[in-house]
């Protein structure tokens, strides 16, 4: 009887071992994959991100300089649309609806156009950094116009 005992210990002091080595290949695998895909979606969100501030502001240079575009704005829109709601947070989601609310309900309010805009521009700040983002509307006011003066005159229009 002993012997028996002494066959399943040896065969268990054998067998555990071996299965938690094996448990633990395919919990490192599982995580390694959602590493992997965390990183995509991270890299697929941050282009999304720098293509609304990109357009925003390839857009600002061509109205500074006066040019009409040739460039099709409104695809890319949609195709930001697109990335915004597959790879977005939700914050950022509604902050980008709203900014096109406000720019199809109240196209020639400036001001109004430009807090919604700025309020986008913040979250995605947030969603970026991961944290309490710092900044205010009008410090990214001041990083557009680079004067102080320039933004009490915008607030006053």
């Amino acid at each position: 009887m002993n012997d028996n005992k002494d066959l399943i210990l040896a065969i268990l002091a054998v067998l555990v071992p071996a299965l938690v080595a094996f448990m633990g290949y395919i919990i490192h695998r599982k995580t390694e994959r959602i590493k992997i895909m965390e990183n995509q979606l991270s890299e697929k969100k941050y282009l999304a991100y720098a293509g609304i501030v990109t357009l925003f502001f390839n857009i600002l240079k061509t109205v500074k300089a006066g040019k009409t575009s040739d460039d099709d704005w409104a695809g890319k829109m949609v195709d930001l649309k697109r990335d915004i709601l597959l790879y977005g947070s939700e914050s950022v989601f509604y902050a980008f609806n709203n900014f096109f609310d406000v720019s199809t309900n109240h196209p020639g309010d400036i001001k109004l156009m430009m807090d919604v805009w700025l309020k986008l521009i913040l979250e995605i700040r947030q969603d970026m950094c991961g944290h309490k983002s710092k900044l205010s509307k009008d410090d990214i006011l001041l990083n557009l116009m680079q004067s102080r003066n320039e933004i009490q005159k915008f607030y006053n229009l």
